[in-house]
């Protein structure tokens, strides 16, 4: 999910960060069991939100352990496994290689071209074992391609079908909450693209490549605002989900993480200072606004629940 789905670790508890290692750890050693070690290269935190949200939400039966690590080798390193992160293994090898072969078409990059050539054999792994999510990748990176192609296409359009294929991910064995999720992964997959879009703006204008915001007159401050509004839209749907282990630390993520890269790319245009970079401090804009929402909200949900 192209990292930017995650926390900003210094204004984390050592507890959470602790419990967001963990996970992060976890994902790690199922790609390694699951698909070898080479495909470790694929590991992402972003998809340490995606095992928060499931675990949090269906509560399958977790284990922990603690493992002597290469990566960390001073120390014992916590890992947390459920049947969420075997499908968080399984998405990594899907979306990296298809990112791969975004990149491919996009750059030429010979970097991608070898991560494709390394994951090819595992995608046809991971292909076997999420099929229905697969073929949904392959179709909606297929449209974004065409998007991508056409001069008359909506600067919303790629976006949408992006959503589109994360409400698919999402809302997957969601059971009763399938349409809350699918509509969150729909917002949540609109602002990644879009966001995507807007950190790469300048690099895409120098190479020529497709970018929504190219032909649009607009300030840092103008797709903020735009980018705020749709991670509104997520963050409303994610409020509206039973939620309680792990909520501050996937607040963390959804109202300030997912900020990170924006900020640091436009930190001179937005006046931000490195203390605004390093923390988000809570009188930024976007942490100001998560809490008027996150007192709404659940002022919302404590009405329908009682």
């Amino acid at each position: 999910m192209f990292g930017f789905v995650i926390a900003t670790l210094p204004t984390l508890s050592e507890e959470e960060k602790e419990r967001y290692r963990s996970v992060y750890c976890g994902l790690c050693h199922s790609l390694k069991d699951n698909y070898g070690q080479i495909s470790r290269a694929a590991l992402s935190y972003d998809l340490a939100f995606y095992i928060l949200l499931g675990n949090s939400l269906n509560e399958p039966p977790e284990t922990q352990r603690s493992i002597h690590c290469p990566a960390h080798p001073t120390r014992l390193t916590p890992l947390a496994q459920s049947s969420v992160t075997e499908r968080a293994a399984d998405l990594t090898i899907a979306l990296a290689y298809h990112k791969c072969l975004d990149d491919i078409a996009d750059d030429h990059s010979m970097t991608a071209r070898a991560g494709e050539h390394l994951l090819a054999k595992a995608y046809q792994k991971a292909r076997t074992r999420i099929p229905t999510i697969c073929e949904a990748i392959e179709q909606s990176m297929a449209a974004i391609r065409l998007i991508e192609a056409d001069p008359n296409s909506s600067p919303d359009a790629a976006a949408a079908e992006f959503g589109t294929l994360m409400g698919a991910i999402f809302s997957a064995d969601a059971g009763y909450w399938t349409e809350t999720m699918e509509q969150f992964g729909y917002h949540l997959g609109r602002f990644i693209y879009l966001m995507d879009a807007a950190v790469d703006k300048e690099k895409d204008a120098k190479n020529g490549s497709y970018n929504p915001f190219a032909n649009l007159d607009l300030t840092a401050q103008d797709m903020k605002t735009l980018l705020a509004i749709i991670i509104g839209e997520a963050t409303h749907s994610f409020e509206q989900l039973p939620l309680e282990q792990d909520l501050h630390l996937m607040r963390n993520i959804l109202y300030g993480g997912v900020w990170q890269q924006f900020n640091k790319t436009y930190k001179d245009e937005l006046n931000l200072s490195a203390n605004d970079l390093d923390t988000l401090s809570n009188a930024s804009l976007e942490n100001n606004l998560a809490e008027a929402q996150i007192s709404v909200l659940d002022s919302d949900r404590t009405a329908e629940y009682r």
